[in-house]
């Protein structure tokens, strides 16, 4: 955290208890309530409105242009009317680029229950409700009740893992806290919810992706999907070899990270 970020917080903490405005009143809720913060991003000619109340969820918005341009390059391909699974979706700022840029259908899966309340929020600041299907649920190899183990508190944040408490790169993670959340198989949800098939995925779930294509092999090797995006480490060859088996090619490969992240790349994969 910054020295400035600091300084505001104390300054604010500060403030709200000197006005009181900690007590537990009705009439301080609703003040509360009445303080939210939206940034409005132009990303590519599209105005763009996203929650700002937490510093992940205003540094998504300002980097959206510039963090992957290889993500929107990919998205600007689509067409409109397509569907887009966006799975991993975090606060969800390529689903609302997708949906309102490109006017595709998304459904945005997000396990982590303070990022899907803003996933979900941001999909409602840009009159997204229905276009942007947000389902608070994990994707894996089969139906259960699995935990999503923290990297961090705060909305926004990433890195969590699921299940058991390792990182993506499989080593021992030491979570700050767990969740409980749904957990199910890609083709049984597809399958036993009439949910309309891909026509691109995009997959960022730092560590689990194995067991969701494993659970997906039907859905992702459907010739209705076009196109999968996903962030793994370059030298991941049966996650490669199992997305090359549902009939998809590599296409483009581009760096995700820097220093420890050098070896992430983001894979788009073309049928």
């Amino acid at each position: 955290m910054s020295g400035k970020r600091r300084m505001f917080e104390a300054a604010s903490d500060a403030l709200i208890a000197l006005l009181g405005l900690n007590r537990p009143l009705r009439f301080y809720r609703a003040f509360l309530g009445r303080i939210n913060a939206v940034k409005t991003v132009q990303v590519r000619g599209t105005a763009m409105r996203f929650d700002a109340n937490a510093e992940p969820h205003l540094l998504r918005a300002e980097l959206l242009e510039t963090k992957e341009p290889e993500t929107l390059d990919w998205i600007d391909g689509f067409t409109a009317g397509d569907v887009l699974y966006d799975i991993g979706a975090n606060v969800g700022v390529f689903s609302v680029y997708a949906a309102l840029h490109r006017q595709c259908d998304v459904y945005a899966f997000e396990p982590e229950a303070k990022n899907h309340a803003c996933l979900w929020a941001n999909a409602h600041l840009n009159g997204l409700d229905e276009r942007v299907k947000t389902l608070n649920l994990a994707l894996h190899d089969r139906r259960a009740v699995e935990y999503p183990r923290m990297q961090g508190q705060e909305s926004g944040a990433a890195l969590h893992a699921l299940g058991e408490p390792v990182d993506w790169r499989r080593q021992p993670l030491t979570p700050s806290g767990s969740q409980v959340v749904l957990a199910y198989a890609l083709d049984d949800l597809v399958e036993q919810f009439g949910l309309p098939l891909p026509n691109h995925v995009k997959l960022d779930v730092d560590g689990n992706e194995a067991r969701i294509l494993a659970g997906g092999r039907r859905t992702l090797g459907n010739p209705a999907l076009k196109s999968l995006m996903i962030e793994i480490n370059e030298n991941d060859r049966v996650l490669i070899a199992a997305i090359q088996g549902c009939g998809l090619q590599l296409a483009r490969r581009t760096q995700a990270g820097q220093g420890e992240y050098a070896d992430t790349y983001n894979m788009e994969f073309r049928r």
